[in-house]
C-alpha cells in the first residue's frame, strides 16, 4: 500500500509539472504584463544617442510608474548631497541606463508581484529579486564585469516564481491547490518559467539567456554576468533575503538553491577570492537594509 500511495504521489507531481508548463503555451493565458513605458525606456538606453528629454518624456506617460520610480530615486540608496525633486534631475544625475533599471525595479514590482494570491511569498520573492539586482551590480564592479545588463538580469532570475503561482490561479481559480503542495514543483520548475516570461516580454537574448539558466554553468558572452548573478543569488542568504516559501510546521520551506560547486565555480569565472567576497559582503551591509526596506 505504501508503494502504490508514493507512486500515486508521483503521478499527481508529474501531472502538477506538466499542467504548469502547459499554461505558458495555452493560447487563452495572458502572462503578467510589463508597461509599455518600462519596454520603450529599454529601447531608447541601449541607443547611444539616448537623450534626457526623451527618457522624461517615456516617463511622463504613466505617472504612477514616474511616482514609482521617483520614490526609489529618492532613497537613501541613491540620495545624493541634495534630494531628487524632478525626473529630469533624476536622469542627469544617475544616467539613463541606472534610470532604466529602475524603470524595471518599479514596473516588476507592479506588474508581477502584486496579486493577493499567495501574497506572502511573492513578497518575500520580489523582496529576494531585487536585493539580488543590487548585489549583482556590486559583484560586477567587484569583478570589473561589463555588464550592462545585469542588473535586470539578477532583477528578473527568479520570475518564474511569480509567473507559475500566477499560472495556477488563472488556470484553476478557486480550486487551485494549496501553496504548501505547490511550492516543490514551482521551485523546480522557475528556471524555466522564468525563461518562457522574459522571451515572452520581447527582452534581450542576453537576458533570456542567463534568466532561463541561471542555475547552470555558461560559456561564451554571458558566463560572467550569469556567474555574477549566482553569486550574488547566494549572498542574499547573508541578509536573511533568500527565497523562502510556506511555512510547514512552523517552518518556512526553501527554495531556489545554489549549491557550493556553483558558488565556487561562479567565484572562479569572476576570478574572486574569499577576500573580495567579503569586500562584496561589507558594501552590501552598507545598502542592502535600505534596498530590503524600499
Amino acid at each position: 500500500m505504501a508503494k502504490l500511495n508514493c507512486a500515486l504521489v508521483d503521478l499527481i507531481a508529474e501531472k502538477l509539472r506538466t499542467d504548469l508548463l502547459a499554461v505558458f503555451d495555452n493560447p487563452a493565458y495572458r502572462p503578467p504584463v510589463l508597461p509599455a513605458v518600462a519596454m520603450d525606456v529599454m529601447t531608447v538606453a541601449e541607443r547611444d544617442d539616448a537623450d534626457v528629454d526623451e527618457i522624461v518624456r517615456l516617463l511622463e506617460r504613466d505617472q504612477m510608474l514616474a511616482a514609482t520610480v521617483l520614490r526609489l530615486v529618492s532613497s537613501p540608496l541613491y540620495a545624493g548631497r541634495s534630494p531628487i525633486k524632478s525626473l529630469k534631475a533624476a536622469v542627469i544625475r544617475l544616467g539613463v541606463r541606472v534610470i532604466r533599471d529602475v524603470v524595471f525595479e518599479a514596473a516588476i514590482a507592479r506588474g508581477v508581484f502584486q496579486t493577493g494570491e499567495y501574497a506572502d511569498t511573492l513578497a518575500l520573492v520580489a523582496r529576494h529579486s531585487t536585493v539580488t539586482a543590487y548585489i549583482t551590480r556590486m559583484v560586477c564592479r567587484r569583478a570589473a564585469v561589463d555588464a550592462d545588463l545585469s542588473f535586470i538580469c539578477g532583477l528578473l532570475h527568479d520570475v518564474g516564481f511569480a509567473g507559475l503561482l500566477l499560472a495556477v490561479k488563472h488556470v484553476e481559480g478557486s480550486a487551485a491547490p494549496t501553496l504548501s503542495m505547490l511550492w516543490p514543483h514551482v521551485d523546480h520548475l522557475h528556471e524555466r518559467a522564468s525563461r518562457l516570461l522574459v522571451e515572452s516580454w520581447g527582452l534581450p537574448p542576453d537576458v533570456v539567456e542567463v534568466v532561463g539558466h541561471h542555475h547552470h554553468l555558461h560559456t561564451g558572452m554571458t558566463a560572467r554576468i550569469a556567474a555574477s548573478v549566482r553569486l550574488a543569488d547566494h549572498l542574499t542568504e547573508y541578509f536573511d533575503c533568500s527565497i523562502l516559501g510556506p511555512k510547514v510546521a512552523g517552518e518556512r520551506l526553501p527554495g531556489d538553491h545554489i549549491d557550493a560547486f556553483d558558488l565556487e565555480t561562479a567565484a572562479g569565472e569572476l576570478g574572486l577570492d574569499d577576500a573580495a567576497v567579503k569586500h562584496i559582503l561589507a558594501d552590501a551591509e552598507r545598502t542592502i537594509p535600505d534596498i530590503a526596506l524600499l
